[in-house]
C-alpha cells in the first residue's frame, strides 16, 4: 500500500527535501478531511488520492501539484464549498487551490458517450478551462486510478466510464504527449469496452511478450551502435513492445489473424535536427 513516506521519498529524488513541507502539511490536512470518507471498493478515500499522487510523483512534478493530488477531491466533497476553499487558500496558497478547483470544474463536465462527436469538443472545453497545464495533469492521474479500481462498479458504469476514458481522457493524455498514460488508460478501457477480445489478446500476447522485449533491447542497442559509426552524437532510442488497444485496432481495420500482426513492437529516433532525421533515416532504410 502507497504511504506518504513512500512518496516524499520519491519527491526527494528531485527536488530539495526542504521543498516537501507543504506536502507533508497537505497530507496530514488530507487524512483529517477525508476520515469517515470511503470509495466504493471499500478502500478509504484517503488511500485514492495517495495513489494520484503516486501517479504524478512518477511525473516528477512540483510540490503544487503533488500537494493538489492529496487535496483534489476537498471541494468535491466539502459541506460548505466556499469555506473549504477559503481555508485551502490560507493555508496552501492560490496555486494548490486553483489546482484542485480545476480539476473539480473538469469533474463537473457532463460527458454523454453517446454523441461521441461532442468529445473532440469537450477536449478542447477542458484545455479552455485550463489555463494551468497541472490541472489536467491532476485530472489524468485521478482517471487513470479510477481506472484501475474500476471492477468495484456495476456493469453499466463500467461501460460508461471506459467509454468517456476512450473517447476524451486517453486522447487528451495523447495530445499532451503523455504516451505511457495514454497506452494504460485505452488498455484499460478496451479490457471493459470488449472484454473477450482484451482476454482472447492478452493470452497470445503474453506468450510473445518475452521473446519482443528482448527482440526491443537487441534493435536499440544496433541502432544506437549505427547512428554513432555515422557520427550521430546526440540522440535518443526509444523502443517497446506495442499495448494490446493499438494490436487490437489494427486487426479490427486490417481484418486479419493475429498471426499477420507483424508489427508488434514500435521504435523512436529522436535526434538534434531536421538534418539529422533524414539521416537517421537513411541510416535506417540502409539495415532494413
Amino acid at each position: 500500500m502507497v504511504t506518504i513516506e513512500a512518496i516524499l521519498e520519491q519527491a526527494k529524488g528531485y527536488m530539495p527535501e526542504e521543498d516537501l513541507v507543504l506536502l507533508t502539511k497537505a497530507h496530514a490536512f488530507a487524512e483529517e478531511f477525508y476520515s469517515g470518507k470511503h470509495r466504493l471498493s471499500g478502500r478509504p478515500y484517503l488511500y485514492h488520492a495517495l495513489m494520484v499522487t503516486e501517479i504524478l510523483a512518477t511525473m516528477r512534478l512540483d510540490v503544487p501539484t503533488l500537494c493538489a493530488g492529496l487535496l483534489h477531491g476537498v471541494l468535491k466533497k466539502a459541506d460548505d464549498l466556499k469555506e473549504t476553499e477559503k481555508t485551502l487558500r490560507t493555508t496552501f496558497g492560490n496555486d494548490v487551490t486553483n489546482i484542485v478547483k480545476g480539476a473539480t470544474k473538469i469533474t463537473d463536465v457532463q460527458f454523454n458517450s453517446r454523441l461521441a462527436y461532442q468529445a473532440e469538443n469537450i477536449r478542447k472545453l477542458l484545455l479552455a478551462m485550463s489555463s494551468d497545464i497541472r490541472v489536467l495533469l491532476v485530472k489524468l492521474a485521478d482517471r487513470l486510478h479510477d481506472m484501475q479500481s474500476l471492477q468495484h462498479v456495476a456493469r453499466e458504469k463500467q461501460l460508461e466510464f471506459a467509454q468517456e476514458t476512450m473517447e476524451l481522457y486517453a486522447p487528451l493524455a495523447s495530445r499532451l504527449g503523455i504516451d505511457w498514460l495514454k497506452r494504460e488508460l485505452e488498455d484499460l478501457s478496451f479490457s471493459y469496452l470488449h472484454p473477450e477480445e482484451y482476454q482472447d489478446l492478452a493470452a497470445k500476447i503474453h506468450t510473445s511478450l518475452a521473446d519482443r522485449e528482448t527482440y526491443v533491447d537487441e534493435v536499440k542497442a544496433l541502432l544506437s551502435q549505427k547512428l554513432t559509426e555515422h557520427g550521430l552524437k546526440r540522440f535518443r532510442v526509444l523502443g517497446r513492445p506495442k499495448h494490446l488497444y493499438s494490436i487490437y485496432k489494427k486487426l479490427v481495420a486490417q481484418n486479419i489473424p493475429f498471426e499477420k500482426v507483424y508489427d508488434k513492437v514500435a521504435f523512436r529516433i529522436i535526434v538534434s535536427s531536421v538534418k539529422e532525421c533524414y539521416e537517421a533515416l537513411g541510416i535506417i532504410h540502409s539495415l532494413w
